[in-house]
């Protein structure tokens, strides 16, 4: 009965500080926006970056790749390069979701929040 009472008062006390969570959230969020995380693949034929906010940012690829490894005749050519753009942008996004987890994380333990480990997916999007 008593876990009960000190749940419901937990809740009370974070339903009172909502409007400061709000407002840590969307600094976070603001912040998580203006970082940035880079990946790249090919021996760096193709670099991607993402910020906080799980958005790609920018793509950019190598003139070698352009030029000598993609011939728009071949295929194979064209497969490898969007196999290569692929896999730096899931690299990259993979940076910036950690990026944005310690972010989080840090907000949430200086105001007293606790939070699981990967808990705060839902909160960045």
């Amino acid at each position: 009965m008593f876990e009960n009472l000190k749940g419901m008062a937990g809740l009370a006390g974070l339903m009172k500080d909502l409007p400061k969570l709000k407002a840590k959230m969307d600094e976070i969020k603001m912040r998580l926006g203006e970082m940035t995380v880079s990946a790249e693949t090919g021996g760096g034929a193709v670099k991607v970056t993402a910020n906080g906010l799980l958005r790609v940012v920018s793509i950019n690829l190598d003139q070698s790749l352009i030029i000598g490894l993609v011939d728009p005749r071949n295929p194979d050519d064209r497969v490898v390069a969007e196999d290569l753009i692929v896999g730096a942008v899931n690299a990259a996004l993979g940076k910036a979701r950690e990026l944005a987890e310690r972010e989080m994380a840090a907000a949430a333990g200086e105001i007293g929040l606790p939070l699981p480990p990967g808990g705060l997916s839902g909160l960045i999007s």
